[in-house]
């Protein structure tokens, strides 16, 4: 088996290992019954969970942009790569499946879904973990529909609404020569990351811990 294959095969079994230890919060959330506050509470904590997932995308983004190499082992060619070539060719993932645009994701995911699916940590915790479950694994597909000419509609329509990242949004991040507004899942914390300097903070305490810088820059 080709490695292209087995990386393949990697994908798309993690994609399937998230749904199915997805599937018991979602079937305990559709059974709690739920009064006003309820509601509330659980709507804020989608929303986090869901801002979570901007957050953590930003984070992967920036740390696969800045360091390590395309040759790392275990984790080059599943993770760094996509993102340097991104930069070299921005449409190029407009072109990529749904397995290679989620599995990555999906793989970095599952041990989250599992702890909280085998736990039971509470119907506002399963509400959080199913909401930034849910922005993670779809983050490189809105990254994506940010790139492309053409969206589902219904995509477009999230889009002006700024509830997943918007074209126009994300265009800063390559206008910058690829610094800043690092989060990709709906940009929203772009603005207040940039504002405190979050990234070029966390520069900082990676050099100072020695982590190797990327030499793709040079």
């Amino acid at each position: 088996m080709s490695g292209r294959r087995r990386l393949e095969l990697l994908e798309s079994s993690a994609v399937a290992a998230c749904v199915v230890m997805g599937a018991p919060i979602v079937a305990r959330l559709a059974g709690r019954p739920l009064d006003l506050p309820g509601v509330v509470a659980f709507v804020v904590v989608l929303v986090a969970g869901y801002a979570a997932a901007d957050l953590v995308s930003g984070l992967a983004h920036w740390f696969c942009d800045q360091f390590l190499e395309e040759d790392t082992p275990l984790i080059g060619r599943a993770v760094i790569r996509p993102f340097r070539e991104h930069h070299r060719e921005p449409l190029a993932m407009t072109r990529h499946g749904f397995f290679e645009l989620t599995g990555n994701s999906c793989l970095g995911l599952a041990p989250v879904l599992g702890l909280a699916a085998g736990s039971r940590p509470g119907a506002l915790v399963d509400a959080f973990v199913l909401a930034f479950a849910g922005g993670v694994a779809a983050t490189n597909l809105l990254h994506k529909w940010a790139h492309a000419t053409e969206a589902p509609r219904v995509v477009r329509w999230l889009q002006r609404r700024r509830l997943v990242l918007a074209p126009s949004a994300h265009a800063a991040h390559h206008r910058r020569g690829h610094a800043g507004a690092y989060c990709v899942t709906t940009g929203w914390l772009n603005p207040l990351a940039d504002r405190l300097r979050l990234f070029d903070r966390l520069a900082q305490v990676a050099a100072a811990l020695g982590v190797p810088r990327t030499t793709a820059h040079d």
